[in-house]
């Protein structure tokens, strides 16, 4: 009869059989657990599998104590990285400090992150108000507007959720729904939001740990073709202007037959306006003192514009004295008297489809304009005729009668 071989003495451990029928041999070990020491139980189907875990149990409480008796695997891989590491550092004549020092860093670094993140924790409408007053004395007043108006919008939908609390699919689901916007409008949107996060997630803020609309692409935008007013639309606006004596005359008049912005008629004094000249000088800053779009041209003067100048009985002052919104206004008041669709800064949009057709050289519209040639054949040409614009650049104010103006020549024609 084979001798029974004896069980190796364990100091730590202790196996026993039990009665389970699956699983008799039953393994009690040490483990330490919030800095007390505890004794916990491990059950296996065979004696041999309980010995071999109770043997190596025993060796991790001989080398480390019972605190790293239940030492984990990705944590015994940490230390061979570090040992590796330790070991080419030395070699290179680093001396790294050691694990212990090297993970109390670690867990410092962490405790301090988030004590910071919670200290410096942002709401969305506390976040929108610190970001705007950040960049109002930055950035023009027109770029101004744009951000404020989307990042309000977005913080009235969650002005009370942390900054660090959406995601981008959040984010981007919002935009998406957002009733009635275009892909370019949704676009901007996107960059606005884009740059409060980039600020939000900046050290000197840490509302968050980093941007979640890095990696958010824009929407691809279809670019319709330009749009302009017919000659027949343009008579018909410039005699309902004249009928309504409306103010926005000589603005309307500088972006129709100059081609300038009406941002850029709101800023110019007309009394500047040498009309023996072909052009003149669009102003370089604003009336709030902020620089125009493009800075500083030579507009030019054409014959049209000269007449209609002439006709004004206002020859000094700023061509438009009010806000871009009361120049809105009054241009929809305008149209709507003359009949005519409205097409967004058609007034410039036509100037520039004309003066193409005119002389036939799109660098020196795009200079006369302010804008570069690949903008204007992207987004304000519209392919006109030269006859068109011969008839266009002929409408002329009605001669002064004895009775008021009634009627606008264009070309040999009457509106």
């Amino acid at each position: 009869m084979a001798k029974k071989v004896k069980q190796p003495q364990f100091t730590h451990c202790k196996v026993v059989i039990t009665s389970h029928p699956k699983a008799p041999w039953r393994v009690s070990y040490p483990v330490e657990e919030n800095g007390v020491t505890r004794r916990k139980r491990r059950m296996f189907s065979t004696e041999q599998k309980a010995l071999d875990f109770a043997a190596g149990h025993e060796k991790e409480v001989a080398d480390h104590g019972v605190r790293f008796g239940s030492i984990t695997a990705e944590a015994r891989r940490a230390f061979d990285y570090y040992r590796d590491a330790r070991h080419d550092l030395r070699a290179d004549g680093i001396e790294p400090p050691t694990f212990e020092t090297l993970v109390a860093d670690a867990v410092a670094r962490l405790r301090k992150d988030h004590a910071d993140r919670q200290r410096n924790r942002m709401t969305i409408a506390e976040g929108v108000e610190a970001f705007l007053a950040y960049k109002t004395p930055r950035i023009g007043e027109r770029h101004l507007r744009g951000l404020k108006g989307h990042l309000v919008r977005f913080a009235r939908a969650f002005g009370t959720d942390h900054v660090d609390a959406l995601t981008s699919e959040t984010i981007e689901a919002w935009i998406l729904g957002i009733p009635g916007l275009s892909a370019v409008t949704r676009n901007k949107h996107r960059t606005s939001l884009k740059a409060l996060y980039t600020f939000a997630a900046a050290k000197a803020q840490k509302w968050c740990e980093h941007s979640p609309l890095g990696d958010l692409t824009k929407e691809r935008v279809v670019t319709k073709e330009p749009r302009a007013y017919s000659p027949a639309d343009v008579a018909k606006i410039m005699q309902a202007a004249v009928t309504l004596a409306s103010p926005i005359l000589p603005a309307l008049v500088l972006g129709l037959f100059s081609g300038l912005r009406p941002s850029e008629a709101r800023a110019l004094d007309l009394g500047t306006i040498n009309f023996d000249s072909d052009g003149f000088r669009t102003p370089a800053f604003h009336r709030t003192g902020e620089p125009t779009k493009t800075g500083a041209r030579v507009a030019p003067l054409t014959p049209a514009c000269k007449a209609w100048m002439a006709s004004q009985t206002r020859r000094t002052g700023f061509a438009w004295e009010g806000s871009e919104e009361e120049y809105q206004t009054e241009m929809r008041a305008v149209l709507e008297a003359a009949g005519v669709k409205g097409i967004f800064d058609g007034a410039r949009h036509s100037f520039i489809s004309y003066r193409t057709a005119e002389i036939r050289d799109v660098a020196r519209v795009a200079d006369e304009c302010g804008n570069s040639p690949n903008v204007i054949k992207r987004h304000y040409r519209e392919i006109v005729t030269t006859e068109a614009a011969k008839v266009f650049f002929a409408i002329r104010p009605e001669k002064r009668r004895k009775s008021k103006i009634t009627n606008i020549e264009t070309g040999r024609k009457t509106a």
